[in-house]
């Protein structure tokens, strides 16, 4: 059997008021028409277009949208730099990132502080690699915590940067998680685990899967509408500006 190989989105540059934008342009024949998109966290600009002839014309589709585009990026609140002096959330508790001549490790984080040591040019991705870190140890212990209620083994667990997913179960048993989470609360972090744990038993959002994840975590609004709310604002901290 062939398979069909997924189209690869492309990025193209459009000018708007004499700044060079990227955009990127994706296929979708899902899609039943051209559509235009501004992440309202990131600034990302996107076209998806139904077809390859309407793929063609995505980038002359957005010139035509740039007043709307330029609305848009002017809600879009500015990146943070995981650098020395931003705060940023971790586990849903602000930490200012401060510089450190010495200490027990590159990174570390104490009393509502996030110290980095070396050279301030690698700082932000020392951070980012600390935050990476933490997330894969909380949401691992929270997996396997949670997988043996429902008599439920993942065959892998991977955290990665995901900006349009914040967890995911494949068919193969695979468990795949954004490592952002660990910059929000603990409860939320612990109910996208249930939910993917969950996965497990049903690859689907039938009435059995949210008994299973209710029988993880009793709460299941609270964390949702969280996300709902705040979870954009989580793509903001970044390595670059």
């Amino acid at each position: 059997m062939l398979f069909r190989k997924k189209p690869v989105p492309r990025h193209e540059l459009l000018k708007i008021d004499g700044r060079m934008l990227e955009v990127r342009l994706r296929l979708n024949p899902r899609a039943r028409r051209m559509i235009v998109k501004v992440n309202p966290a990131t600034g990302e600009v996107s076209v998806t277009a139904p077809s390859r002839r309407g793929l063609a014309h995505a980038l002359d589709f957005a010139q035509l949208q740039q007043d709307w585009i330029r609305g848009q990026l002017a809600k879009v609140p500015g990146p943070v730099l995981l650098g020395a002096g931003a705060t940023i959330p971790f586990m849903g508790t602000a930490h200012e990132i401060r510089a450190a001549a010495r200490g027990p490790a590159p990174v570390w984080a104490e009393d509502g502080i996030i110290w980095v040591r070396g050279r301030e040019a690698h700082a932000s991705r020392r951070v980012q690699d600390f935050l990476k870190k933490e997330a894969r140890k909380v949401l691992e212990a929270r997996v396997l915590e949670h997988a043996p209620k429902l008599n439920a083994k993942p065959a892998r667990i991977t955290v990665r940067d995901t900006a349009s997913r914040w967890g995911s179960c494949s068919s193969c048993r695979s468990l795949s998680f954004s490592w952002r989470l660990i910059l929000a609360p603990d409860f939320v972090l612990d109910y996208v685990v249930a939910h993917e744990v969950a996965h497990l038993r049903e690859m689907n959002h039938s009435s059995r899967f949210w008994a299973h994840v209710k029988s993880l975590v009793a709460d299941i609004d609270t964390p949702q509408d969280w996300l709902k709310r705040h979870g954009r604002e989580l793509q903001r901290y970044s390595v670059k500006a």
